[in-house]
């Protein structure tokens, strides 16, 4: 096995290569780019908008393509350990012979690709994305390198998907029929759209790390109960919470506006305009932390592997924290806020973005963005950063002190939206630090 001072030889030696207008070299290993798997992150970005799936969907997505791309160039860098038998029902892996050449970035590309365009519904913009890639790679390669890392890539990436079959996705398609109890005390429908329940099922999927959907519910304190006497709600504590919503979001400044634009993350967003409803093109929560991560990571100079390892580790943490999240929500039945707002405050209000259609507590976004941070956080450390990953949605860019910065922010804008009462947000806040520090114990990824 090649040593990662071999590799980063290789790597000097191909630039060198190339710069003479030479292929590279039958044995060489080499890596062209250490940003690719943000450019593969982006292609699945592109795809999710266009499918317009829910987050917990998109976090399987990101997730089972992020462990391809790592497990491909993993055997290629012995500091680093595989994922086989530590994640859920991932016992298998293929090996490689890596005294031979490969291109580590095109190994990773073809890993992740391969992967992806058999999770999406419109393939076509991965497999364009893929073809034009690959495309660049055959030019700079000799043939039986491209050839050789298109291959290996391509077979860790079937496996995977292999093992994401058996995850229950396929089998609860179809069955995430919900019927909203006929009690006030209970979740809604909500409007404008009234729209069915999303991913009632979602507890079934098998989680990467966790024991069960249910692992780590026991920290989630049991929310405020909405007390209902006559027509007038009679909990206290509930009425504080229900008006802090109101004013919260009444009273927002552009500032704080934007917060709530900039971390709706819906993808299944729309708006009226007369009797028309347009669709609202957003990237999914799990897509904009991998964004901002892969700001990090080009700004850090941060190598393909550390990339690789940073993705899989996040990702991972998402898709388990929205399990985590999604299981919580259809136990709970929370309220919406919107929905009591209407009713006991103002019977024309709307938040100030659009209410998801699933139960209130608790905030999903609270638990994905905080085990995010808490695992991004411990495997890297701080660092100052601009995010860019809504500039293409006209939300602009935003600077961070931290990851645990831009987490806080990120939920505290859901109180701005109008869309979670604080204690959806504050322990949302515990099961996604809870989701984060378990993978951080339990999940290896480099050599003691």
């Amino acid at each position: 096995m090649k040593t990662s001072t071999t590799i980063m030889f290789s790597i000097l030696f191909a630039g060198l290569l190339i710069s003479c207008s030479s292929k590279v070299d039958n044995n060489q290993k080499v890596i062209f780019n250490n940003d690719i798997l943000s450019e593969c992150n982006l292609a699945i970005q592109n795809a999710v908008v266009l499918d317009g799936v829910t987050p917990p969907v998109a976090s399987r997505r990101y997730f089972y393509s992020c462990v391809a791309a790592y497990e491909a160039i993993q055997p290629f860098n012995s500091k680093y350990l595989s994922t086989a038998k530590q994640f859920n029902g991932y016992t298998h892996k293929p090996t490689v012979d890596t005294s031979l050449g490969y291109c580590l970035d095109l190994v990773a590309l073809s890993a992740y690709t391969t992967t992806a365009r058999q999770l999406v519904y419109k393939e076509d913009s991965i497999n364009h994305f893929r073809e034009r890639k690959i495309n660049h790679y055959k030019n700079l390669l000799h043939s039986k390198v491209f050839e050789r890392s298109l291959a290996w890539g391509d077979s860790i990436g079937n496996t995977i998907v292999g093992w994401a079959k058996k995850d229950t996705f396929l089998q609860i398609r179809g069955t995430d029929f919900y019927l909203a109890k006929n009690d006030p005390h209970y979740w809604q429908p909500t409007p404008l759209e009234f729209m069915q329940a999303v991913e009632p099922q979602w507890k079934r999927i098998r989680p990467v790390l966790l024991d069960s959907s249910s692992h780590f519910r026991a920290v989630l304190p049991k929310p405020e109960a909405y007390i209902l006497n006559n027509g007038k709600c009679t909990n206290k504590k509930f009425n504080e919470y229900m008006k802090e919503v109101y004013e919260a979001s009444n009273s927002a400044d552009s500032f704080k506006l934007l917060t709530a634009k900039y971390w709706d993350d819906n993808p299944n967003s729309t708006f009226h305009y007369g009797h028309a409803t347009i669709k609202v093109l957003k990237v999914s929560p799990a897509g904009h932390w991998l964004s901002m991560f892969s700001t990090v990571a080009r700004k850090q100079k941060y190598s393909l592997f550390q990339s690789a390892e940073g993705m899989l580790r996040m990702s991972a943490a998402m898709f388990d924290g929205f399990i985590a999240a999604w299981e919580a929500k259809y136990h709970f039945e929370y309220v919406r806020p919107v929905t009591v707002i209407r009713k006991h405050m103002d019977s024309t209000w709307l938040p100030r973005i659009e209410t998801p259609a699933f139960p209130e507590y608790p905030s999903a976004h609270s638990v994905i963005s905080s085990a995010a941070a808490t695992v991004l956080t411990s495997i890297f450390g701080e660092y100052e950063y601009t995010d860019s990953a809504e500039n293409e949605f006209g939300l602009g860019v935003r600077a961070f002190k931290n990851f645990r910065e831009a987490s806080d922010q990120a939920c505290q804008s859901r109180l701005y939206g109008g869309i979670h009462f604080r204690e959806g947000i504050e322990n949302g806040k515990l099961l996604g630090n809870a989701v984060g520090e378990y993978q951080l114990k339990k999940l290896k990824t480099l050599k003691d």
